[in-house]
């Protein structure tokens, strides 16, 4: 498990650095300071693949760009 990351266990139960609680015995403000670490974490991972699909995007346009260069010197 990731430290300070909130995972989803079902509809009412969350695991938060190794612990699990049900969501009938968290108070209101608990469940929704674990609703704001959850939508943290998950930004920034979808910011991680967002970057990810960015580098590997640019890596294709390379290699085609490569690939172009030697199919016209073949040619030429």
């Amino acid at each position: 498990m990731q430290h300070g990351r909130v995972y989803g266990l079902g509809s009412q139960a969350y695991a938060y650095e190794g612990q699990t609680f049900s969501g009938s015995s968290l108070s209101s403000s608990t469940q929704e300071f674990l609703y704001t670490q959850q939508i943290a974490a998950l930004t920034v991972e979808l910011e991680q693949v967002r970057k990810a699909q960015a580098d590997w995007q640019m890596q294709i346009q390379q290699q085609q760009m490569q690939i172009q260069q030697q199919q016209a010197q073949m040619l030429e």
